[in-house]
């Protein structure tokens, strides 16, 4: 499954993703959804999930699973990255 993925515009650990070529404008969304993902900024575009291989960023399967269910998928990052400035 391909997918492209938007971030919170306002919090940035959160992604919203659907399969590639859905437009997000157009999701039916839940009354009592995320209201830190109303506001969205794309991330990547025709990511390749494939269900039941691992991936280091995200957690393939659930995203898959999520999107066969909802038609959308919210998530975080699996590994986030901590950067440290120099001293």
């Amino acid at each position: 499954m391909k997918i492209d993925i938007y971030t919170s515009a306002i919090n940035g650990s959160k992604y919203l993703s659907v399969a590639k070529g859905i437009k997000i404008e157009e999701l039916e969304l839940p009354a009592d959804f995320d209201a830190d993902l109303l506001s969205l900024s794309p991330f990547r575009t025709r990511l390749e999930l494939i269900e039941g291989k691992p991936h280091n960023a995200l957690d393939q399967d659930d995203v898959i699973k999520q999107i066969e269910a909802n038609g959308y998928a919210v998530h975080a990052a699996k590994q986030p990255i901590t950067l440290t400035l120099a001293k």
